[in-house]
């Protein structure tokens, strides 16, 4: 995985050349941040085949175990001492993801071959556009291409915006051979944060001949993927249409959160009443709500109450709303230890099902008909399944991640509900221990631990009835 690209094809593709679109440092690390990266791509493009290709270029405040073992023992000797040392860290963290941004050069071609030929099989052209490590990327492409030419894709135009690389001309003009279109060079004197890329005159605060310099004046170095659309305009990008004065015209944006929370809001909105009456039937499972019966418009106050439910309270009583749909998919994949496996979801609904998985392999026995279900085909089976029998399984979940349940047997053939019963204190304690000896202790710890945290044991059912709304809607702008 630590080497492996997630490749995403925006909705409405068409056409026959593809362009690739490679991210840098600190950014597509979780699914908010590639949906804001899939959203910077405007709409004169959108009629193109236009693939993001995600790689896991970590964040800077991402610290694992030895970082923050690090800063707890610089801590006690010294505030300052913790300030160095987290500078140091993070100095480290950097040059690790900087190499290994050019590891992960080597193997774009071969693995992006692979997804072209399965789902966009005509396309033999592509345009590369990276930014800031990305172009660091897409520049150890164009070597292993010199240096291992490789005749299943043609390169078209390649566009570096902020480039975090440094490279001299003679190697640029032995470079530019490997592509049949420009190589251009966005850059900008005013890109601080490359003056952070120590020990290199980056390529993005400079021209550089033989590429196409366009100098992206007052530009910082966040300000490329914001103002993609200028970009492309000053660079006259392949394929790109200017857009007219009318289709430049602000539009006016709802910002009520729940509203803007279209992969929850909307899923249900459209939804049979029947999926939103469960959806909130399993939300109020949690203490947490306030759902009203009384309440005229139920979708809204159910995405209301859910993202209120998935926020931290005290942080919602501050910013006075909750999380969004897909912040809370990201903090139920680190309470059940899926960290690392969301890099290969660049979907809603594919987060939705590595959360299922484990919600249901967590309570049941691996050979337990819906998880088999949802290993082989999840959204095919779900298509196929009724309803009842659907909200039966959806049922038998939530009852295994009640504090009672964590109690009982987790063999599968003991039904929902029927929990080790004895009489006398000493008959409950033996069942209790006979309970425990029989449930993995890593599950028994992950079903106490979202019994105990307040609104998971909602949560987890709800998102599984909100993935069944997803995938009977079957809207590729809401997957």
């Amino acid at each position: 995985m630590d080497n492996h690209f997630k490749f995403l094809t925006l909705p409405r593709a068409t056409g026959n050349v593809a362009n690739i679109f490679v991210h840098g440092y600190s950014a597509g690390h979780d699914l908010d941040d590639r949906r804001l990266l899939a959203n910077s791509i405007p709409g004169e493009l959108r009629q193109s085949v236009n693939v993001l290709a995600f790689w896991p270029s970590s964040h800077f405040a991402q610290l694992d175990n030895r970082s923050r073992g690090l800063l707890m023992a610089a801590a006690r000797v010294h505030p300052l001492a913790a300030a160095a040392a987290l500078a140091g860290d993070r100095a480290l963290h950097f040059a690790r993801i900087r190499a290994k941004a050019e590891a992960m050069g080597k193997v774009l071609l071969p693995q992006l071959t692979g997804y072209l030929a399965e789902h966009h099989p005509h396309i033999r052209q592509i345009n590369l556009i990276g930014h800031s490590l990305g172009g660091r990327l897409l520049i150890s492409v164009l070597r292993q291409q010199r240096d291992a030419p490789d005749a299943s894709l043609t390169i078209g135009d390649v566009l570096l915006m902020g480039a975090a690389v440094r490279i001299e001309a003679a190697e640029a003009a032995q470079l530019r051979p490997c592509i049949t279109g420009r190589l251009i060079n966005a850059w900008s004197r005013d890109d601080q944060i490359l003056l952070l890329n120590l020990g290199e005159r980056s390529l993005g605060r400079m021209a550089l001949e033989p590429f196409d310099n366009v100098h992206m004046q007052g530009f910082g170095h966040n300000h490329y993927w914001m103002r993609l659309r200028e970009v492309l305009v000053a660079c006259a990008f392949s394929g790109f249409r200017e857009p007219t004065v009318d289709e430049v015209l602000p539009r006016d944006v709802d910002l009520d959160p729940v509203l803007q929370d279209a992969y929850l809001h909307s899923v249900l909105q459209r939804s049979p009443a029947y999926v939103l009456d469960e959806a909130i039937r399993q939300l109020r499972r949690s203490r947490w709500t306030r759902l009203k019966d009384s309440e005229t418009d139920r979708a809204y106050a159910f995405v209301r109450e859910f993202q209120l439910v998935g926020g931290h309270f005290l942080l919602n009583a501050a910013r006075r709303r909750g999380v969004s749909y897909t912040r809370v998919l990201g903090m139920l994949a680190r309470q059940y230890g899926l960290g690392e496996a969301l890099h290969q979801c660049a979907t809603v609904v594919e987060v939705e099902v590595l959360l299922l998985r484990s919600f249901f392999r967590h309570a049941f026995a691996d050979d337990h008909p819906f998880v088999q279900a949802l290993i082989q085909a999840p959204q095919a089976h779900v298509r196929a399944m009724p309803w009842a029998v659907y909200a039966r399984h959806v049922d038998a979940l939530a009852e295994r991640l009640t504090l009672a349940a964590s109690f009982r047997a987790a063999d599968a053939s003991t039904g929902p509900g029927k929990a080790l019963v004895a009489n006398g204190t000493r008959g409950a304690l033996k069942g209790w221990l006979g309970a425990v000896r029989q449930v993995p202790v890593q599950r028994l710890v992950t079903r106490l631990g979202s019994a105990l945290r307040p609104g998971y044991s909602a949560l987890i059912p709800t998102v599984a009835i909100v993935f069944y709304a997803r995938v009977m809607l079957d809207d590729e702008g809401l997957m």
